[in-house]
């Protein structure tokens, strides 16, 4: 099979995006928070470094929320019955989401804390 042109590879690509954002809950809330990462990083004036850091948290929960997504579609196409093995595999990749989100969440924490306390205090 001959590769297609690059910017068919890329339209691929976005209509791969456009449908999981049309189509997944979960997705739907990571990219609200990463809306609302840029909105605090703008209205506290991150340095360079700390946008960096929630850029790639927010970015990685994206990423592996894509991933786990692609690994539930296959293994429903692969064995559209429920199969306890089936079931792990998706409750790994699930974790994998969880971990991620779990580190955006804790460096968020640690990098908001001080903007916050002198917003409030």
């Amino acid at each position: 099979m001959k590769k297609p042109p690059f910017y068919k590879s890329v339209q691929f690509t976005i209509k791969g995006l456009i449908w999981i954002l049309r189509n997944e809950r979960n997705f739907q809330i990571e990219v609200f928070g990463l809306i609302i990462n840029l909105f605090l990083i703008v209205f506290f004036g991150l340095n360079t470094f700390e946008t960096c850091l929630i850029l790639l948290v927010s970015f990685i929960v994206l990423i592996t929320e894509v991933v786990n997504t692609c690994i539930e579609k296959i293994c429903d196409y692969i064995q559209p019955e429920f199969d306890r093995r089936i079931g792990i595999i998706k409750d790994l990749s699930g974790g994998a989401v969880l971990l991620a989100t779990i580190v955006a969440v804790c460096a968020g924490a640690l990098i908001y804390w001080p903007y916050l306390k002198l917003l409030f205090y």
